[in-house]
């Protein structure tokens, strides 16, 4: 995974309003990439799908390596150090830049910021803000009639969008959704076969914690991690058993099993037949018993 050489975007169009900037933005980043940054200004941004990538970030400085979901509306807060994970490619961003006196506003008399917060900051779900800054990218780009009180009225509406969504503590109404970078590394992890891996060693893959990990796979699939990698070891048992002559304990080691009586329960409770009826009944089907 390389590093960002520059990670100063290219600046497609900008317009200063009383309170900050609005800017649209855009890099082109390898591929699976890692990057570093503290921002000096309180920043609201939007990526825009298509032009957007898999991400996840850390506050090494608050969090450690406890990474968490990057999502396409987020917030970076000024002063704090984040650390991220990127897909990279072509991305897009329509941006909000608060100045010293608007950023004043809108985080006076703030509790200490907790780590769950900052979280939570990265994957917002708020449907006025998305609105309105899909109007500003809207109002920007205009090249005939272009309005700078329609642009100000925007930027002045998201000043009061924003203090209200940390007004209600977004870390207390959001969770976080795995990266499909993640969950490509765990499907990896387990089409190498070999010993049967823990969470704590996927968690790891990951870059999060066991915890977050359950938490986030189950937001994106539906399902629990353990029951996730049982399934999968059992499907790979199921294509060995009929294709292979395999003994049962040499398919019970291939995925991942350290013994063949834990192969069997499992086996059993996912399918209701042992591996050794499931193999004699594919057999009698492709024999046509």
């Amino acid at each position: 995974m390389g590093a960002a050489s520059d990670l100063t975007p290219h600046i497609l169009n900008r317009t200063e309003v009383s309170g900050g900037r609005i800017e649209l933005v855009e890099w082109h980043w390898p591929s699976m990439f890692e990057w570093e940054q503290v921002e000096n200004e309180l920043m609201l941004e939007m990526s825009l799908p298509p032009l957007s990538a898999d991400a996840s970030a850390c506050f090494p400085e608050i969090g450690g390596d406890k990474y968490a979901y990057m999502g396409t509306l987020f917030i970076r807060m000024p002063g704090v150090l984040i650390r991220g994970r990127s897909a990279g490619g072509h991305i897009r961003v329509i941006r909000w830049v608060f100045d010293q006196t608007a950023s004043a506003r809108i985080l006076a008399e703030r509790e200490d910021p907790t780590l769950e917060l900052f979280q939570s900051l990265l994957n917002i779900r708020n449907d006025n803000l998305r609105t309105i800054m899909r109007l500003s990218q809207k109002e920007l780009a205009n090249p005939v009639d272009r309005s700078e009180r329609a642009l100000q009225a925007l930027f002045d509406l998201s000043t009061i969008e924003v203090k209200r969504l940390l007004d209600h503590r977004p870390d207390r109404l959001t969770s976080g959704r795995l990266a499909a970078w993640q969950y490509r590394r765990i499907r990896e992890r387990l089409t190498q076969g070999g010993e049967r891996p823990s969470v704590g060693e996927l968690a790891e893959l990951c870059g999060i914690s066991p915890r977050h990990l359950h938490r986030q796979f189950l937001a994106l699939t539906g399902e629990t991690i353990s029951n996730y990698v049982e399934n999968f070891l059992i499907k790979e048992a199921k294509e060995m058993l009929v294709e292979r002559k395999a003994p049962i304990k040499t398919v019970a080691q291939a995925c991942g099993f350290s013994h063949p009586n834990s192969f069997s329960r499992a086996f059993r409770r996912a399918t209701g037949l042992s591996p050794q009826q499931f193999r004699q009944r594919a057999q009698a089907l492709e024999k046509g018993i």
